[in-house]
């Protein structure tokens, strides 16, 4: 299938609301007028091989300008002297008679570039001496083109119509994104006491965000494939955390009703990020390529020059996903520490208590016992000489009282177990008993 009709069926098959179809490339209507294009060259002499020979002998330049109104301006120009072999005699008489002769402040020459460089050139205001004389004698001249101009202005405004439309959208997730934190924030809260801990969610977010970063929806940190995820990728790696969410039954395990509201809202947010990501998906690619079958049909070269010429769009520049997801990580993930975070990078267990080594580097009191016990002075991350000058002073208390508040269970098993390591140190293994039951002489 042709992509102008899986494009104009991707568009009605996805629920995109009808002022985004409103707003997606015109592909159609470009390719038709690209055909005009081809029509135009043709009848001025330049047909797609004759331009190929003209832009491979660096005889001739398909200029992108922008000029201060942002205003994006195509121009051919070429030079006749030097390319009558290639040209009609029509044409050859039509330059040398009628052609204007382009302005010494906007030429330049590729007589310098390598052999295989591109011929388009993003038009520069300055130039340096030698150019310009180099210009001026080369005698280039303006090929005066109409649907070209036409061309690439419903272009640009359709790229310019889809920054605003995602700006908008932006907008919009950005203000739900924070109400969503605060939300999660208050349902999470942890709190002190037996009966206060049973009115808290903070365990089901943590695992229900510890399951979203696992998965890695629309990027990946993952060494074979670093990097944003396509849209396809993304809407399986969000299905694959329902389905763990699910799985766990984390919904059922919610003590309060609003955290299942949240829930909801948290999954929509994904799903509406996820539809942005992939309507900016699909227009990209028509942009991509309409501007392919520019060059295809005219030899003009435009492929590697037009991203340039509109890097100041966010729609071709940036990436929705990329911005929303550092929102909610901010927003919404960091209102609930993970225990990764909080973890001795020896035992691998929650940092208690915390002991911060003059290096800066920070690792748990029984791990820090032990290595001076065993005379270690080297810091096990950066070889630093600190392990044996660590004190008491060097605990973190502000910290240590952090994770007691945020990880009350881990802090209170690593505290047993510190206990027991105790224990074993001072009176050996067989008086040590793991059960923690009650005394069996009484």
């Amino acid at each position: 299938m042709k992509f102008g009709h899986s494009f104009k069926e991707a568009l009605q098959g996805e629920s995109y609301p009808q002022h985004w179809i409103d707003k997606a490339i015109p592909y159609g209507q470009l390719k038709k007028l690209l055909g005009k294009v081809r029509e135009e060259l043709t009848r001025n002499g330049y047909d797609p091989d004759t331009l190929h020979r003209l832009l491979a002998d660096h005889n001739a330049e398909y200029r992108l300008r922008v000029e201060n109104s942002h205003i994006l301006r195509p121009k051919l120009v070429v030079r006749p002297l030097a390319s009558t072999t290639c040209l009609r005699s029509d044409t050859v008489s039509k330059l040398l008679t009628g052609g204007e002769p382009a302005p010494v402040s906007e030429l330049s020459t590729p007589a310098s570039a390598p052999p295989n460089s591109s011929s388009v050139l993003l038009e520069n205001p300055t130039s340096s001496p030698k150019t310009l004389a180099q210009a001026q004698d080369a005698g280039w001249v303006d090929i005066p083109l109409d649907s070209d101009a036409k061309f690439f202005n419903i272009l640009q405004t359709d790229v310019v119509e889809l920054d605003s439309l995602q700006t908008q959208e932006r907008q919009s997730m950005n203000g739900g994104i924070q109400l969503l934190g605060d939300e999660i924030s208050r349902l999470a809260r942890p709190r002190k006491g037996v009966i206060q801990i049973a009115k808290s969610d903070l365990y089901r977010w943590r695992e229900i965000f510890e399951l979203y970063l696992a998965a890695q929806v629309f990027f990946s940190t993952a060494e074979t494939a670093t990097g944003p995820r396509d849209s396809e990728k993304a809407r399986k790696q969000l299905v694959w955390f329902q389905d763990e969410v699910n799985k766990r039954q984390l919904l059922q395990k919610f003590k309060l009703k609003a955290s299942a509201e949240a829930y909801t809202r948290f999954l929509e947010l994904n799903a509406t990020l996820l539809k942005n990501f992939k309507f900016q998906e699909l227009n990209r690619t028509a942009v991509t390529k309409i501007i392919k079958k520019f060059d295809k049909q005219t030899s003009l070269g435009v492929k590697a020059e037009f991203p340039k010429a509109m890097s100041s769009a966010p729609f071709i520049a940036g990436s929705i996903a990329k911005d929303i997801c550092s929102q909610m990580a901010c927003e919404v993930l960091s209102r609930v520490p993970q225990i990764v975070d909080y973890t001795c990078t020896i035992c691998y267990s929650i940092c208690w208590l915390p002991v911060r080594l003059d290096c800066g580097h920070m690792f748990c009191i029984r791990c820090m016992i032990k290595m001076q016990t065993r005379d270690k002075e080297l810091c096990p991350l950066c070889r630093a000489k600190t392990v044996l000058s660590a004190t008491e002073a060097h605990i973190d208390w502000k910290l240590m009282s952090y994770m007691e508040k945020w990880f009350p269970k881990e802090t209170k098993e690593k505290q047993r177990y510190n206990e027991l390591e105790r224990r074993r140190e001072l009176l050996g293994e067989a008086y040590v008993d793991t059960n923690d039951g009650p005394c069996i002489v009484m």
